[in-house]
């Protein structure tokens, strides 16, 4: 988890040396990935930087959840108004919890003998990218990046793979 708050907080002071220039855009959509992250996305782009958070959390007390997220730095080689090209450095991650139930039901006494079972774990995927972006219909935003993600999780596999992003938004 650590690792996690220090990736996205060195992003995040990497991006703020990122002035707003002229032709700044914001765009909110859904985003799914290796790097990305997956779930509600926003974008802030700048004719030469833009960083996109994205995170889903869905949490119950009783039965667990998820939670994913990620930031995602680019920095922009073109753009021509209708179609750009990027690279990118992205963090993505996610942690999760199933409370799971299983039961027998004893004929003998006429009662259900339950047991619980927990299903927890975490995954970080991080690495470099180079992404194409659409824009249609005057605002909507459509990208595709393929980074080269290295992963880890808590069951300890891990992993060098092309995990594709996408994302589709509403840009102004």
């Amino acid at each position: 988890m650590r690792i996690i708050l220090i990736s996205l907080l060195s992003l995040v002071c990497l991006t703020s040396t990122a002035r707003a220039d002229e032709g700044s855009t914001n765009s909110l959509g859904f985003a799914a990935g290796g790097t990305y992250g997956l779930g509600l996305s926003y974008s802030h782009d700048t004719p030469t930087w833009g960083v996109q958070f994205t995170a889903l959390p869905l949490w119950d007390s009783e039965d667990g959840g998820q939670v994913f997220g990620g930031v995602n730095v680019k920095r922009n080689f073109h753009e021509n108004g209708k179609v750009g090209l990027y690279g990118s450095f992205g963090v993505a991650g996610g942690f999760w919890r199933e409370n799971e139930f299983e039961c027998d039901f004893i004929e003998a006494t006429q009662t259900d003998k339950c047991r619980e079972f927990v299903d927890e774990g975490w995954g970080v995927v991080t690495g470099p990218g180079v992404g194409m972006q659409v824009l249609f219909w005057g605002n909507m935003l459509f990208r595709f990046e393929l980074p080269v993600a290295v992963r880890y999780s808590s069951d300890g596999t891990y992993g060098l793979s092309p995990i594709p992003n996408t994302a589709l938004m509403y840009r102004w």
